[in-house]
């Protein structure tokens, strides 16, 4: 079988792994970065290129894709999808579930828990919004943003006030949430693969820091889910239609919740503290997927 991993990073850990997992197992695996792709519609006939070369012969598409490829990268897997080639994930559920307000109402709608959310157009009725959402301080993120970049933690009607006010000058569109205080910087991902939970790790933010993230300092370490949890981060997944998700989930004082889904997850450090084999999990899915 012929695998193509869409990844600028050939190097990166998870790009790497994928595409030594697959020549290891005895399939061609090749990573093809995004920006040398060309999609033609029309004219002398729909196909997809690469660096000038036809590139329709790939058995399946794996989509390894970072912030700054992320647009013209959900272009050309939508492409593939209509020339006919099986990409894990699809399009339309990478968009998704890379934007984490779009992402919350698709779980609200399937019924899943989530933090109580909010966005807002303007700082006029802010005060009596946020009343409906929780208690001061409260979270702010970007409508689409990786690693915790952009996230801010806001102690008083004052600065949230700001902050808003100066986001919606700038065109910025933000979700606003009450913070969980609760969690004591305390979060668990879990990656989904063909709906199933091969692999969990709980992350604990570093002193000082209110963000679980990995890349801002967090400790991981292995954890044993329990079925609810299991459950859980499979329906999110299976919710945003996604065949391999990193979901996170939050502990609360009425049990867990959904904090957010990446369609593009990283597993250098799930790998590293669970000693699962995940890179492996995914190319077993990948090399047995067939679209309906």
């Amino acid at each position: 079988m012929k695998i193509g991993i869409l990844s600028r990073g050939p190097q990166n850990h998870s790009t790497r792994r994928l595409s030594e997992t697959a020549l290891t197992v005895g399939h061609a695996a090749e990573i093809l970065d995004p920006f040398g792709f060309y999609l033609h519609i029309g004219g002398t006939g729909n196909r997809i290129t690469y660096h000038g070369k036809p590139a329709e012969d790939f058995d399946v598409i794996v989509p390894r894709l970072s912030r700054t490829t992320a647009q013209y990268g959900e272009e050309i897997l939508a492409h593939f999808e209509w020339v006919g080639t099986p990409v894990v994930n699809r399009a339309k559920a990478i968009t998704a579930a890379r934007h984490k307000f779009h992402s919350l109402r698709i779980l609200a709608q399937h019924g899943l828990p989530i933090p109580s959310s909010l966005t807002v157009g303007s700082t006029k009725f802010l005060e009596n919004a946020v009343a409906e959402v929780g208690n001061y301080p409260f979270i702010l993120k970007p409508f689409h943003g990786t690693h915790g970049t952009g996230v801010m933690l806001l102690d008083t009607p004052t600065s949230l006030t700001s902050a808003v006010d100066a986001l919606c000058d700038l065109h910025q569109d933000y979700v606003i949430q009450s913070f969980i205080a609760e969690a004591e910087g305390v979060d668990i991902r879990v990656l989904v693969v063909g709906g199933e939970a091969v692999a969990a790790m709980k992350r604990s933010a570093p002193p000082g820091e209110f963000r679980a993230n990995i890349h801002k300092g967090a400790s991981g370490e292995t954890i044993t889910l329990s079925d609810e949890y299991i459950r859980l981060a499979i329906d999110a997944a299976t919710a945003l239609e996604l065949e391999i998700a990193g979901v996170d989930l939050l502990q609360t004082n009425e049990g867990p919740v959904v904090l957010e889904v990446n369609p593009s997850p990283g597993f250098e450090e799930l790998e590293s503290v669970t000693g699962i084999d995940i890179a492996g999990a995914i190319i077993k899915f990948v090399t047995s997927y067939m679209m309906p």
